[in-house]
Parts: C-alpha cells; structure tokens; sequence
C-alpha cells in the first residue's frame, strides 16, 4: 500500500532532494523549501532510508488537524489507533517542531501528545511502551504552526545526517548530508580526482568516497525508528540491504580523493572518522596548507569549505579568501573548484568567473555553493 511520505532536508536542498527521488523511480507530488513529498509503500519507505544522501527526515503523516492549544491538541489525538503502529514494549520518543502562541517551551506540546498515545495504548494493552528524549525506539513527530498540526511516524529516527561514522569532529563542521550535497548541486562526476583542502574532520572527502563508491550512506546504521514499528519487515529489510550493498563499486574504480590540513590533529580526526565509513583506504590524506595539497594532474575537482568569518570578534577574511581565489586559477587543471560560503563580500575577492551557483543553508546560515572552471579559457582538454 503506498501512503504519502514527507522526506525532509536542509534549506535549499529541495531540488537535490526531488533529484534523488526521481533517481530512485519516485515522482515527487509536491515540493517546498525544506520537504518533498511522494508516494512509497513500505519497501520504497526502506529505500530511502537507506539510500538517500541529501535527506534529514523519512516522515508518514497519521493526523492533521487544527489546535490553538495543548488541550485541544490532546482532544484531537487521543482516541487515534496508535495500537496500529507501536506495540507495549519498547521505547518512543515524540520530538519536532512547534510555533504556537500558546506554547512557550515546545516540550509541553511533546507531552500532550506523549499522554494522548501512552493512554491510549494502556488503554488498549494494559501497559505501556517506555518514552523519553533517546531516538534508539520508535519515534513520533509533530509539526504544530500556529494552528495547523501533523502528527507523522519518523521512520529515520535519529536524522539520515547522522551517518554513523563521525564519533569526534572538528571545529564548526560541515554536516554529513549538507556534504553530499554540495557534491550532488554540484554535478561532480564520480570517476573524476577530487581534493579537499581545508578538509576538516573529512566529512566532505568521505561524503565524496562513499558516492564514487555507489555505497548507500544508510548501510553503516545499526538503528532505524522503522525498527521499532509495527509495519517493520525484517526480510523485507535484509532484502533492500543486499540489493545496496550489491552495487557497490569496488575500491580499485574509485578515483584519487585528497583531504588536507595544516592541523595535524584535525587530519588525524579525519582518519579515524574515515575508517569508521570503511573508506581510509580509498582517501589520501596530507597535513599541509590548501596552497600545497597535491592535485592530480588531468581532469581534478576542488571542493572547498573555507571560514566564514561572519563574526564582528573573526579576523578578516579578505586575504584568505583572495589566496583561495588565486590558488584556484593557478591550478590550470580540466574541472571545477567548488567553494561554500556564508560571506558573499569575501566571495567576491575569489576574482574568479561564476561557472554555477547555488544557495544552500548551513544551519541558520544562508550560503553560497559557488563553482569556477579551473581550466583557463581556450586551454586544450
């Protein structure tokens, strides 16, 4: 049976979203600035879970209702067969997000709706399934703006950004499924060399590895909120698992990938988050300044995440970002250099010509996804 299914993601993410929808045969219904809607049944349900990059959230809308307040909200809620979709046992977490005049602290509205489903559930059992704040159980989300809510069954958990791999990060890192994509707006071919510099905790570069290797992002997870629900299959499941894990391409067709530091510490970190994503083998890494990261010859992309330097206390970016700009066309390289940046002035002083742009939302942050060709114009592929 197929159902409507809510996928969310970062701000200006949407289109990459839909992109990857379509990839895996789903027609988008209807598209917004942070969701995309389809139709799936339970094994698409599982598809995504295990295959999207760009997503956060695997959503399937039970209730929509109007509330203008918590006591109303109780009322709407109480009497739905929550017995459906959760058993007794196990563990239920009720999170999301709530704009309501009545509602100083959103966590008032997660109880509402925590009582509306235990009681009805010990109503049902005679007991009732253990609730609070972890995402190892089952977990319900609500959307409550100003009147309007929709009570949805989080199929993800724990948000589809949460790889699995990054047990330390570095300062102000870039999030798994932002990453991914960058590397998606971007268009960067995955049988093409791509560097790093400025790499970080390795987040981009092991983004990049896991694409190049067709290795689906959801395959290192050991915990869905699907698990915890009543409509789980498991060998439906396994079935899914090994249909990805059968596609992927072996270490010897992935092409060069560099991440560089000149933190040594930093690259260290990035180590180890790489061979908790299986991919240290297929990452080259160099503790240098972003000047002297080795870029292979031939066709090569630069994928950079520079500081921001939006604070007034951050000192001025404007020569960094000018050596970035310069670095860049000294490169004389087939491909592409692609910088993100919540700075648009500083932007400017790349000096470089827009090949692409796009506008993606780090956080709160509203950035730019920005693209140069490296090759100098007239120069011979």
């Amino acid at each position: 049976m197929k159902e409507n299914v809510t996928i969310t993601c970062a701000k200006g993410v949407a289109p990459i979203l839909a992109s990857e929808l379509r990839a895996l045969g789903l027609e988008p219904i209807s598209e917004d600035v942070a969701a995309v809607t389809v139709e799936a049944d339970l094994q698409q349900q599982m598809r995504l879970l295990l295959r999207l990059r760009s997503a956060h959230r695997v959503l399937v809308p039970l209730i929509s209702c109007l509330a203008r307040s918590p006591q109303e909200l109780f009322r709407r809620i109480e009497n739905f067969a929550w017995e459906d979709h959760l058993g007794p046992d196990g563990y239920v977490r009720i999170h999301g997000f709530v704009k309501n005049d009545e509602i100083r602290d959103q966590r008032f509205a997660f109880l509402t709706v925590k009582d509306a489903v235990m009681d009805r559930l010990r109503d049902k059992y005679g007991r009732r399934p253990d609730s609070g704040p972890s995402d190892h159980g089952a977990s319900i989300y609500i959307h409550w703006l100003y009147e309007e809510v929709t009570l949805s069954l989080d199929l993800a958990g724990a948000p589809l950004s949460r790889r699995g791999y990054r047990s330390r990060a570095g300062e102000a890192p870039l999030q798994e499924a932002l990453a991914a994509a960058m590397l998606l707006a971007g268009g960067w071919p995955k049988d093409v060399a791509l560097c790093n510099p400025m790499g970080g905790s390795g987040t981009i570069a092991i983004e990049a590895a896991w694409l190049a290797q067709n290795r689906a992002p959801g395959l290192l997870r050991d915990h869905f909120g699907l698990f915890s629900l009543k409509r789980f299959q498991p060998m439906m499941w396994q079935k899914e698992v090994e249909a990805a894990e059968s596609e992927i391409i072996p270490e010897w067709e992935v092409p060069v990938i560099i991440c560089s530091d000149f933190d040594r510490e930093v690259i260290e970190i990035a180590k180890m988050n790489a061979k908790e994503a299986g991919v240290e083998k297929l990452i080259q890494f160099e503790v240098c300044d972003f000047r002297e990261t080795p870029v292979p010859e031939g066709e090569s992309w630069v994928v950079i995440n520079p500081p921001y330097g939006i604070r007034l206390e951050e000192e001025d970016l404007t020569g960094l970002y000018q050596d970035i700009g310069q670095w860049l066309k000294s490169l004389d390289r087939k491909g592409q250099g692609l910088v993100i940046t919540a700075n648009l002035p500083l932007a400017k002083r790349f000096g470089l010509k827009l090949a692409q742009k796009h506008t993606l939302f780090n956080g709160p942050l509203e950035c730019r996804l920005l693209g140069f060709e490296l090759q100098k114009p007239g120069a011979r592929a």
